[in-house]
C-alpha cells in the first residue's frame, strides 16, 4: 500500500530510486533514473501495488495505463522486448478485471485489444526454448482472462504452446532447466495463477500443467532455506520469506 500510495502522489519508487513525475503526470515521457528501473516500469510490475488502494488505485492504473498506450501502445524495441512484455502482459491479465470496473465501454474494448496484441506477439516471437514456458503461460492466462472467440482461441493455442514447452523447460528431477531455483519459484507462481483462473473458468488444466506443479513445488521446497527464504544461485537474487527479491 505505501509503494501504490506514491504512485497517484506523483512518484515511483523502487527499492532506493525515485521517477517524479507530479500528481497527474506520467512517468514514460522522461528518463529513468536506470535501465533497471525503466524495465520494471515497463513491465507495470507497480499496478499490483495500485490494485491494493481499492477504487482509486484501480482509477489511476486505468489513466497510467492508457497514458502508455498514447505513448508505446503501437511498438517499441524496449517497451515491447520478450522479457518486459511478457511480464506486462501478466500484470494486466491479472488486473485486468479489476480495472475494467473502471473504464468506460470504449476504454474497455481498447484494453481487451491491447491485452489480446501483446499476448499475441507473446506467441509469435522465435527465441528458441529459453523462456518459451514463460512466454506460453503467461498469454493462456491473458486468454483465460478475456471473453469470447478471441480470448478462446488464444488460451488454446498459448495452451498447445505450453504442453510443448515444459518438457524443455523443466528437468527429470522438476527443477528449471535454467538450474535456478528463483527461476522454478516464478513459473511455479506462473502456472499457479493459470490454474486458478482456468478453475474461475470451469475449465480442466491439463495433467502435463498439474504434474509439473507437483516436481517443481517439491523442487521449490528442497531449495528453502530454514528461515524461510529460497537459496540463491545460478543467476537468482536474495530473496525474502515471501519469496519476494529482496532490494
Amino acid at each position: 500500500p505505501d509503494t501504490g500510495q506514491r504512485i497517484p502522489a506523483g512518484a515511483f519508487v523502487r527499492g532506493r530510486e525515485t521517477l517524479t513525475h507530479g500528481p497527474g503526470g506520467e512517468p514514460f515521457d522522461r528518463p529513468s533514473p536506470s535501465r533497471r528501473f525503466a524495465i520494471a516500469l515497463h513491465r507495470f510490475g507497480w499496478v499490483k501495488d495500485l490494485m491494493v488502494l481499492g477504487d482509486p488505485g484501480g482509477v489511476e492504473a486505468l489513466r497510467l495505463i492508457l497514458e502508455w498506450r498514447r505513448a508505446f501502445g503501437t511498438w517499441n524495441a524496449f517497451a515491447w522486448a520478450p522479457d518486459v512484455l511478457e511480464r506486462r502482459v501478466f500484470n494486466l491479465a491479472c488486473a485486468a478485471r479489476a480495472i475494467r470496473a473502471h473504464a468506460s465501454e470504449a476504454e474497455a474494448a481498447i484494453l481487451a485489444r491491447d491485452l489480446y496484441r501483446q499476448a499475441d506477439r507473446l506467441l509469435i516471437i522465435k527465441l528458441g526454448p529459453e523462456r518459451a514456458a514463460e512466454r506460453a503461460v503467461v498469454a493462456a492466462i491473458a486468454g483465460a482472462t478475456l471473453a469470447g472467440r478471441p480470448g478462446e482461441r488464444l488460451l488454446r493455442r498459448a495452451m498447445a504452446g505450453l504442453v510443448r514447452a515444459l518438457d524443455a523447460a523443466l528437468t527429470r528431477d522438476g527443477g528449471h532447466a535454467s538450474r535456478s531455483p528463483q527461476a522454478a519459484l516464478e513459473l511455479l507462481f506462473d502456472l499457479s495463477t493459470l490454474d486458478d483462473v482456468l478453475v474461475q473458468r470451469g475449465l480442466p488444466a491439463p495433467d502435463i500443467v498439474l504434474r509439473a506443479m507437483d516436481r517443481m513445488a517439491a523442487t521449490v521446497r528442497f531449495f528453502t532455506l530454514a528461515d524461510g527464504r529460497l537459496a540463491a544461485f545460478q543467476g537468482g537474487e536474495t530473496t525474502d520469506s515471501r519469496g519476494a527479491i529482496a532490494r
